[in-house]
């Protein structure tokens, strides 16, 4: 054996040839081994050739008794936390030891004198709408928009010995904790051997990371891609650009996304503390007989369960996002004489009327429960005190009889808590949500945000969980819109002291001296032209919005399969490894929405009819935003 020691050398002494009783944990443990590490291809191709020069001959045996210790281990070590501090200890050191590449290309971009014209603008929208109706027309029996996962082998850049060990102890599924262990000790080997790392992953300009390998992505559906998609669709229609003949399909589209969502996706749950019965929307359906109903395929279905996510727990995030566009959907419905889907509306004021601001208070870091507190710390430097936690209480029944209730561990994301503001704004007459303990719950909620701006936090890619910084700015725009909606003396109940006119101006500043004036790809210019709109950014011809603008001109066309722009990382995972969320057309419908946002800002937008159009009339008359109070 050479001096260094690669991954072969430590795992297949032991994981191939266990010397005794291997319980579930470690049968669960050789199966990821052959599954990922075995893979021919990776193995000979990269894997094999990666050496770790902090692993010679003298530390190789602590490696080689880390894995063991795994191999051997039982449910009840695997939830004990002073066991996973002792045995994982040294992949702990070892992965604060690796240097961090510059993957993302960020070079001063000085303002170019060709703005974009309105034509240009069109020529995009248009773009993208045959994009996205060619690929909603491919499965005219079940017609949907595809999302891909994507594996990232090298793995979270943050992923430090901190983070790991807080994942690990974090997490309810042994499952979960065999595939970080392996993922974490792959990247170690992996950043250690440039060479071979190229082979997986290499700089890119801009912020969001372009999703490459096709041939490997796990294609799916999901109610939290079809209810962002609604947003981007309902900003087109009400912008009139539509036409006669493509509203009839676009509210179709419409109906079949919040279908999706508030019926398919549906399940019930009980809270943690009051008992109350409420339903929830989760990323994973499945029906009556456990098959899937995320167009996930029978080999991909089983990998989720092989990799821990086989007991899957309804988001926050989700679901309250799916609250506010239910809301949206009824605002608008109750404008128009069109044939809808009256099941659907029935659907839609069903699931808004739970008491939803008491619900989510008992998830609220800080606030009078500490039931569900997040387990996982990874999102650093939060100050989590008034936040909530991404997953709800859904516990489950193992085989050996225990209850686990933090099955992947929970977590807080900003951006998921700006999604809950804002629907708890949107629905807050409703949901009596600026009244006693529901506005302190919201006062609290609104700190969390401000302070993560005001102290700079948000700009930290290690303070997102799911999500990159531009999208956490560009959901402060949509809440902003929201807030505009608000009565004088709502917003003087609920922010009294100005922090959202506050978070504002430090999320425009961001967008215009952060975002447009260094490089970006098409995904991170959509996500800066629709935050710099939605906070009705000014000057608005200073040019600002105009160089988002014309980063999405001049990539127009750089797509494959037809698609007009790559797909890009719109959302992610950062463990058990870096997991890559988007697609072709997921790029088109952002893009989509930000054209159309920015031809109505620019321009005086499109000249629709009737409550469609926005034209002139302002923003705050846009039926997509203008919930009904």
């Amino acid at each position: 054996m050479p001096r260094c020691a690669n991954l072969y050398d430590i795992c297949d002494p032991v994981l191939r040839g266990a010397s005794g009783p291997v319980g579930e944990p470690g049968r669960n443990l050789q199966l990821l081994y052959r599954r990922v590490a075995g893979h021919p291809l990776l193995k000979n191709l990269v894997l094999k050739g990666c050496r770790q020069p902090l692993i010679d001959r003298e530390r190789l045996a602590r490696f080689q008794d880390m894995m063991r210790a795994a191999l051997y281990a039982t449910p009840e070590q695997w939830r004990d936390g002073a066991w996973i501090e002792a045995t994982f200890r040294p992949l702990a050191e070892l992965l604060d030891t690796l240097e961090i590449p510059r993957w993302q290309i960020r070079r001063e971009v000085p303002r170019r004198g060709d703005t974009p014209s309105q034509a240009d603008v069109r020529t995009i929208i248009e773009s993208c709408l045959r994009d996205i109706r060619r690929v909603w027309r491919r499965d005219r029996r079940d017609p949907w928009f595809p999302v891909a996962a994507q594996i990232v082998l090298s793995g979270d850049d943050h992923m430090d010995g901190e983070s790991l060990m807080s994942v690990l102890r974090g997490v309810g599924s042994y499952e979960y904790q065999n595939i970080t262990v392996l993922f974490a000790l792959i990247r170690c080997f992996l950043m250690a051997t440039p060479r071979k790392l190229r082979l997986i992953r290499r700089p890119y300009r801009g912020i969001s990371e372009p999703m490459s390998g096709s041939f490997a992505w796990i294609w799916h559906r999901i109610a939290f891609s079809d209810v962002n998609f609604f947003e981007h669709l309902l900003v087109l229609l009400a912008s009139g650009r539509a036409g006669d003949s493509g509203r009839k399909q676009l509210v179709g589209i419409l109906e079949n996304l919040l279908r999706y969502c508030v019926i398919t996706s549906r399940e019930w749950l009980v809270t943690p503390n009051r008992g109350t019965r409420h339903p929830a929307v989760t990323c994973l359906p499945k029906d009556s007989a456990g098959r899937p109903l995320c167009r996930l395929s029978a080999g991909a279905w089983r990998k989720k369960r092989e990799l821990g996510f086989g007991d899957y727990v309804p988001d926050t995030d989700t679901t309250f996002l799916t609250l506010a566009m239910a809301r949206k959907w009824l605002d608008w419905a109750a404008r128009q004489e069109l044939p809808l889907d009256r099941e659907l509306l029935g659907e839609c004021e069903a699931i808004l009327d739970h008491p939803w601001v008491e619900i989510i208070q008992e998830y609220q870091v800080g606030g009078g429960y500490d039931s569900n507190s997040p387990t996982i710390r990874v999102t650093r430097p939060l100050d989590y005190d008034g936040a909530v936690p991404i997953w709800f209480d859904k516990p489950f029944r193992k085989p050996d009889g225990s209850l686990i209730r933090e099955t992947v561990g929970n977590e807080i994301c900003p951006g998921h808590n700006m999604d809950i503001l804002d629907s708890i704004l949107v629905n807050r007459k409703q949901w009596r949500a600026l009244e006693g303990a529901n506005l302190e719950f919201s006062r609290r909620l609104l700190d969390f945000h401000h302070r993560a701006f005001v102290s700079g936090n948000f700009r930290a890619e290690t303070a997102h969980m799911y999500y990159l910084p531009e999208i956490y700015t560009y959901y402060l725009g949509r809440l902003y819109q929201t807030w505009k909606t608000l009565e004088p003396s709502e917003r003087l109940a609920l922010d009294p002291g100005g922090r959202i006119e506050e978070m504002r101006g430090i999320a425009a500043e961001y967008c215009r001296n952060e975002l447009v004036s260094a490089s970006l790809n098409a995904f991170d210019a959509a996500l800066a032209v629709s935050a710099l709109v939605l906070l009705e950014y000014r000057p608005r011809d200073d040019g600002t919005i105009a160089a988002g603008v014309g980063v999405l001109r001049d990539s127009l066309g750089e797509g494959r399969g037809g698609h007009p722009y790559k797909a890009y990382e719109w959302n992610r995972m950062r463990h058990p490894t870096r997991i890559l969320v988007g697609s072709g057309v997921s790029t088109s419908l952002f893009v989509l929405r930000a054209c159309c946002e920015a031809e109505r800002y620019l321009f005086g937008g499109h000249s629709g009819t009737g409550a469609e159009s926005r034209g002139k009339r302002g923003y705050r008359d846009s039926a997509a935003y203008s919930p009904r109070t």
